[in-house]
């Protein structure tokens, strides 16, 4: 049965905005991701604000601002009340991605577009999955399946596949196929095959945001991102690493800091955030969600991979003055147009507008600190307009070309001495001083008198209605008595009257002051344990052998710094002493050493291209990425052959219309039309050729299929072969009857190297070879595949 499918682009299509789109599947509206950008803009949110009560059902993709961002402000401002599905990490890390945001736009100015409430109140809200776990929706969306696959990228990306009945749909974006530091490879390209549960969707939804970019070999951009750092901390200058706050900062943190301990460098390596503590908690506590060779690592030696050793969590800008010298900082966020990042790029990259500034040292600027970014992130933020000058500038450069094996590797562009005047809004908040200060104190004063009147209002209507319900004729003083002394509260020794004294009698005894009962403490997976209580003996001596054996190298703050206290609330507190926001814009100048290295974890154009045929999807529509990105993925699948024609680039606000071009009717057989038919089986289903004639009975408004009476001959009408045979699983079935079956080429199947099986761009098979006994074989085993009818 199949069902109206249209699709509608509401932000990030042909562009490189958040991502957000509506999908339709009959009645049922399907949000598929809901992102912002770190400006909340509220302009940005109107196509959203005109669909958000209506929706259905919201899949998140990611936990970080451009799949998630806008999730809490629909939530609690636009009306949506719908249920929210994601993986569990997404709910975490959103949760860290969206508390690390909103106090980064606190630090700068009176934010008020939405609340920490509103982010508590909505991820509480969401319903987390599991990979592969189908989940059937009910209600309106009943009929609707929904299965999240790993995507990679970050920890817990999906991948979401939307069944019903036969329609098939594949939401793919930013997913990597390549295996990172703490995640594997997505699933959608596992092992250089693609899932075969994945395979042939009717519908594929993916992105072109890399689709120009080639990367370099992983090896080459670390080791020219270490490279670069410690030359400029040998050179006395800082570096600094903008990053998020809850996704991509788990791979850079864990990679750092692997890398301090081999080389056991003593300069400082401090993450900075506002949740960087929190963060790092939900890190260690979601090992199952990372790599194999993590946990694997983990269950052997039983140290946590985010216990760190060397990096320094900090969540206050006024922390890294317990760390002096040169040091590498990776602060939030990315965009560099809020956070931390943002405040120290200034401090540190700017040049002093003049000698006094420069004397006093203020902005600790260094000619040799250095700035290196690992996301190009969106348009028109600093970020951006860092990198697009880096990459101009790099463009002029010639780079030797790397050779490997007699192949040639992409080279790692070079670093740049970086110096520009540009013009920045500069955000402070300062003490309030003089008559301001005097204004607010007044300000304070009278609304602490209007609570306390309010107050004292309160309490009078309290005691005159006390007094009017009482009514001392009707009270006696002995019930006044023992009133009294049921309410208060006596330590006495009370015998258990509940118990009979019997022939045996047991001693009991009572816990009384002071005694304290300690409390337990639990964590997510239950009770807390004190792992040295299991410990051995010998064990625990090694464990404190090693840790002497680290040195003082990682210590560079107080001991008790080291120790991270959960209890602690997820935000620093807030300064309440009387401030006031200031903003300014400034013509200052950049000057550092300056370079881009690709952490952003997604896969390259180069594979897009190869892994798209082997989805082999019936329809594809292409979104998020620039116009010229889009057009470049779009004439890539144009061209190859075998992939499927329809191909959509939508524009945002633009209504596809992706249904299948199926009519479907409702008849009634008769009983001698069915003992007529002969079924063919399929999986679940049984298969029969109708040819008939309808009539509609006077009793029923469902017309009746009937026998057709033939007056003249019959004709005759060719076989149809019903089924999607998967190349994979036919390739079992070739090895199981003792044929060699291997994969050649793109997706060909060839069999005993005479015989060749491939499928074409809209799901014929094709058997290729020269006639021969392997060649009969072959074809029967694959008519077995099929229900021919």
């Amino acid at each position: 049965m199949s069902s109206y499918i249209k699709f509608t682009p509401i932000s990030g299509a042909k562009n490189e905005d958040p991502l957000c789109y509506l999908l339709e599947i009959d009645e049922v509206k399907i949000l598929l991701d809901c992102g912002w950008s770190d400006t909340f803009d509220l302009d940005d949110l109107a196509n959203l604000k005109k669909v958000a009560k209506h929706i259905d059902v919201v899949l998140l993709s990611h936990s970080d601002l451009v799949h998630l961002g806008a999730y809490p402000y629909a939530r609690s401002h636009l009306g949506m009340a719908c249920p929210v599905y994601s993986t569990i990490p997404v709910v975490n890390m959103g949760k860290m991605c969206m508390y690390d945001n909103y106090q980064s736009k606190t630090n700068e100015m009176e934010f008020t577009t939405f609340s920490l409430e509103d982010v508590d109140s909505s991820f509480d809200k969401i319903t987390p999955l599991r990979y592969s776990q189908p989940f059937s929706l009910t209600g309106k969306c009943q009929g609707i399946t929904i299965t999240a696959y790993a995507a990679a990228h970050t920890i817990g990306g999906t991948i979401w596949k939307i069944k019903q009945d036969t329609e098939e749909i594949v939401y793919a974006v930013d997913f990597n196929h390549r295996k990172e530091q703490h995640l594997d490879g997505t699933v959608l390209h596992l092992g250089g095959m693609v899932l075969d549960s994945l395979t042939r969707p009717s519908l594929l939804i993916t992105d072109s945001y890399n689709s120009k970019v080639v990367h370099p070999a992983r090896k080459d951009r670390y080791a020219a991102m270490f490279d670069t750092m410690t030359k400029s901390l040998k050179a006395g200058g800082s570096v600094l690493l903008p990053t998020d706050s809850s996704a991509r900062v788990l791979e850079l943190s864990y990679l750092l800091d692997q890398y301090w301990t081999q080389n056991q460098l003593t300069y400082p390596l401090i993450m900075l955030s506002n949740t960087s503590y929190h963060t790092a908690h939900f890190a260690k506590i979601m090992l199952e969600w990372m790599g194999e060779e993590l946990t694997k690592s983990f269950s052997q030696s039983r140290e946590n991979p985010y216990e760190f050793k060397y990096l320094r969590l900090c969540h206050k800008l006024e922390d890294l003055d317990n760390y002096s010298g040169p040091k590498v900082v990776i602060a939030s966020n990315y965009s560099l147009e809020t956070g931390f990042a943002r405040e120290l790029f200034i401090r540190w990259m700017a040049m002093p507008a003049d000698k006094e500034n420069e004397e006093r040292g203020d902005l600790n600027h260094n000619k040799n600190n250095t700035l290196i970014l690992t996301d190009r992130a969106g348009p028109g933020s600093l970020a951006r307009r860092l990198y697009d000058d880096w990459n101009e500038h790099t463009d002029t450069i010639e780079t030797d070309v790397v050779m490997t094996n007699n192949r040639s590797r992409l080279p790692v562009k070079p670093a740049i001495d970086y110096e520009m005047s540009m013009d920045l809004t500069i955000y402070k908040r300062v003490p309030l001083e003089g008559a301001e200060l005097q204004e607010f104190e007044a300000a304070q004063r009278a609304k602490a008198e209007r609570e306390a009147e309010q107050a004292a209002m309160i309490a009078r209507n309290k005691t005159i209605m006390e007094d009017d319900e009482t009514d001392s004729s009707d009270i006696d003083d002995n019930d006044d008595n023992m009133d009294s002394l049921l309410v208060k509260q006596f330590d006495l020794y009370v015998r258990d009257t509940g118990k009979s004294g019997g022939f045996f009698k047991q001693a009991q005894s009572y816990r009384m002051f002071p005694y304290l009962e300690k409390r337990k403490k639990f964590d997510d997976y239950g009770e807390a344990i004190q792992v040295e209580h299991y410990m051995k003996a010998s064990d625990f001596e090694r464990i404190e052998q090693e840790k002497k054996s680290l040195g003082d190298g990682a210590n560079f703050g107080k001991e008790d710094e080291l120790m991270m206290d959960i209890e602690e609330p997820l935000l620093p507190g807030r300064d309440e002493s009387p401030t006031k926001y200031t903003s300014s814009n400034e013509k200052v100048t950049i000057q550092c050493l300056l370079r881009y290295v690709d952490l952003e974890g997604l896969s390259d154009g180069r594979s897009m291209k190869t892994i798209l045929p082997q989805i082999a999807p019936r329809k594809l529509i292409i979104v998020h990425g620039s116009q010229s990105s889009t057009e470049d993925l779009a004439t890539a699948c144009q061209t190859m052959d075998y992939f499927t024609k329809e191909i959509f680039t939508p524009s945002v606000g633009e209504v596809l219309n992706v249904s299948a071009a199926t009519n479907i009717y409702r008849v009634k057989l008769t009983d001698s039309m069915v003992s007529s038919l002969q079924f063919s089986k399929l999986d679940d289903y049984e298969l029969a050729r109708v040819v008939g004639r309808i009539h509609f009975p006077d009793d029923s408004t469902t017309p009746s299929l009937d026998i057709a009476m033939h007056e003249g001959p019959i004709g005759w009408d060719p076989s149809v072969f019903v089924g999607d045979v998967r190349l994979s699983e036919f390739r079992k079935v070739l090895q199981a009857e003792g044929i060699q079956a291997e994969f050649k080429g793109e997706g060909i199947l060839v069999c005993n190297d005479h015989v060749a099986v491939r499928k074409t761009g809209t799901g014929q098979l094709l058997v290729e070879g020269g006639v021969s006994a392997d060649y009969y074989k072959i074809r029967s085993l694959l008519y077995s595949q099929h229900a021919i009818v």
